[in-house]
């Protein structure tokens, strides 16, 4: 007897989805990734592609307002002819946002990666709103040292001249570039922009990245960076605390997912913190 499969599914299927924003049409081309969890004895179904195929392009034919609702579309159509026990559909796609260098005010396009999910069993449906944004760190450990170097070989002058010193002039440490990334439940009724949960992950880092820099924006980035040092344990929290303290509105049922990597400048691996909770027990943590 041949052993029962409990999940299949299809992987990397793409289309061009045209999103209405209120800022006008977004054009996007997610990477489509569908899975569903079959009862016994009802995954021998060879049509299956093709199916998966035909619900996705009858969610396109209607207006699609995000991809995370476009999800929700596909997975319910996906209940509605396969009869699962779960069905879950996941998207991710390029998404460029237009941004201001910070000292020349020069016009750039930056590129992010927007994440979609949609997960529904029993008549319940959850969808997933995600970002996932590259940044820059700058490690606070070696800002330290450094700083007690630098009192050290000022020891010829007063402290209080020191102390004034170090106050105004930057301190270098090494950088690294931090991938990080956020997930957030919301539940139907409940519409969270991925712009906002961007601002978020960049808010979170030492500062943001930008493809094109003016010499004066290149010492600001390196000056803004210098001035907030944090260790990728830090962005995690940054993001959770922006999180708790921006959706008030949302449930304490809605699971919210951190992971953020620090790929280290001068050492032989990475750093990586991550951290998964409800917003019942984050809000708990922030009230204390």
């Amino acid at each position: 007897m041949e052993p029962e499969l409990n999940r299949i599914g299809v992987l990397g299927l793409e289309r061009l989805v045209e999103v209405g924003k209120p800022q006008g049409t977004v054009v996007l081309m997610p990477r489509i990734d569908v899975f569903l969890e079959v009862a016994k004895g009802s995954s021998n179904d060879h049509a299956f592609q093709l199916k998966v195929n035909e619900i996705i392009d009858k969610g396109l034919a209607g207006k699609v307002v995000s991809m995370e609702a476009l999800c929700v579309d596909v997975m319910k159509g996906l209940l509605t002819c396969f009869n699962p026990k779960s069905a879950e559909v996941r998207m991710e796609a390029e998404y460029a946002v237009y941004r201001r260098t910070p000292r020349s005010g020069q016009k750039t396009q930056e590129m992010y990666k927007i994440l979609a999910r949609a997960k529904g069993s029993c008549g319940i449906v959850r969808k997933t709103v995600g970002a996932e944004v590259t940044g820059l760190n700058v490690c606070p450990c070696a800002q330290e040292g450094l700083r007690e170097y630098t009192k050290a070989r000022l020891r010829w002058l007063p402290e209080r001249v020191v102390t004034k010193v170090l106050g105004q002039v930057p301190l270098a440490s090494h950088n690294q570039r931090n991938v990080s990334r956020l997930l957030l439940e919301a539940p139907e009724g409940h519409r969270v922009e991925v712009e906002e949960l961007i601002a978020i992950l960049e808010e979170a880092m030492s500062s943001p990245l930008y493809e094109l820099l003016k010499r004066e924006d290149e010492v600001e980035v390196v000056l803004r960076s210098h001035e907030r040092p944090s260790f990728v344990e830090d962005i995690v929290r940054n993001i959770f605390l922006s999180v708790v303290r921006r959706y008030k509105d949302l449930p304490d049922d809605c699971l919210v997912s951190v992971r953020s990597e620090s790929m280290e400048s001068i050492h032989q691996h990475n750093a990586i913190a991550e951290k998964i909770s409800y917003l019942k027990e984050l809000r708990a943590e922030v009230a204390r």
